[in-house]
Formats: C-alpha cells, structure tokens, sequence
C-alpha cells in the first residue's frame, strides 16, 4: 500500500517535469510584452441618438406575440 502511493506520487512529479520540459522546447522562453496606450481623451457626455437609426415608437421584440386565440 504504501509503495503503490510513493509510485503515484514519483509518477505525479516525473510526469509534471517531462511536461515542463516539453512545454518549454515546444513554446520557448516567456519574452516581455510591449503595448502602446491611447491619450486620454474620454469624453463622458452623451449624445442623442440618431432617429433615423434609433425608432422609440418600434414594437418590442422581447414580448411574445399571440395570433387568433
């Protein structure tokens, strides 16, 4: 009982390093990342919307029709 644990828990470990080493030949070393930020112009107001775009008198598409009884 007690070998069959300590075969599990060295198979675990074995397995976890040949993944790590595998991994690490298929991917490669983890480079730095460089990114670009946008200007900080965020404007906070809003707007109308467009009523050619936007009709406030449309029917819901949400509420379920019934037709006849």
């Amino acid at each position: 009982m007690k070998t069959d644990l300590a075969t599990s828990i060295g198979l675990a470990i074995l397995g976890a390093a040949v993944a790590f080493v595998i991994c690490n030949m298929m991917f490669g070393e983890i480079e730095d990342v460089s990114f670009k930020t946008i200007g900080g112009n965020v404007n906070t107001t809003l707007q109308e919307p467009d009523e050619e775009v936007f009709n406030y008198k449309a029917l819901n598409p949400t509420v379920e029709v019934y037709i006849g009884d």
